[in-house]
């Protein structure tokens, strides 16, 4: 089933309205949104959107876990002095 970049944005409308009247707003998170472009401009089907967005939440639950060795690879206890001195 093909569907029109405006079909799209509105299913992802409903969607994101259907979350804020629940109480769970996923529209003022930047990667779901720059991910949701992505699916309505018709790069990415909604299998790699859901797969891409749950690898961003697991990410960002790591590093809350341990701030000190966050998986991005940057250290945030150390200055940006001592990480370029190396």
């Amino acid at each position: 089933m093909s569907t029109t970049p405006e079909t799209q944005r509105a299913i992802a409308q409903r969607a994101i309205d259907r979350a804020t009247t629940r109480g769970v707003p996923i529209d003022t998170d930047l990667a779901f949104l720059t991910l949701l472009e992505e699916w309505i401009g018709g790069e990415i089907d909604m299998r790699t959107m859901r797969e891409r967005y749950l690898a961003i939440i697991a990410l960002r639950s790591a590093e809350r876990r341990d701030p000190r060795n966050s998986l991005s690879g940057i250290n945030p206890s150390e200055s940006s002095y001592e990480a370029n001195d190396e």
